[in-house]
């Protein structure tokens, strides 16, 4: 039987997480979550790009039903598009970021700890997740 390469790593950063959770605070959306989506996932995918039909600049717009289905699972990472694009190889199609440097494993597993413990995403000014673009021209 032959293993996938995306599939034991998924198993890994479960038992890993599984591991870390254990007596850990639960994931800062703030503080650890939105750094992530700002410097690496917003800048293609906000209202004015649209890639993917996918909008991360909030929670309601992260959330909102696509053709493509759901991209964030709460509580299970594991079907959730947004964790997984982050786990295929660099080379495959659908991994994400597209373009620039892959996520850094830890902060893949930071996203997947937050996704498994149930994406929770504040609403107003701490959940609103503006593109640099955007900021540079204010």
């Amino acid at each position: 039987m032959k293993i996938q390469p995306q599939m034991a790593l998924a198993a890994l950063l479960s038992f890993a997480t599984a591991l870390h959770a254990a007596g850990e605070p639960p994931v800062d959306f703030v503080k650890q979550i939105k750094p992530i989506l700002a410097d690496r996932c917003v800048e293609c995918h906000n209202s004015e790009t649209l890639l993917g039909e996918l909008n991360l600049q909030t929670r309601a717009l992260a959330f909102a039903k696509r053709k493509a289905g759901a991209v964030i699972v709460p509580k299970n990472a594991e079907k959730s598009m947004l964790y997984l694009v982050l786990t295929l190889p660099p080379k495959d199609v659908k991994a994400m970021p597209a373009t620039g440097h892959r996520i850094p494993k830890d902060e893949v597993s930071l996203v997947r700890q937050w996704i498994a413990e149930g994406a929770s995403w504040p609403e107003g000014k701490d959940g609103t997740i503006t593109p640099e673009h955007k900021k540079a021209r204010k």
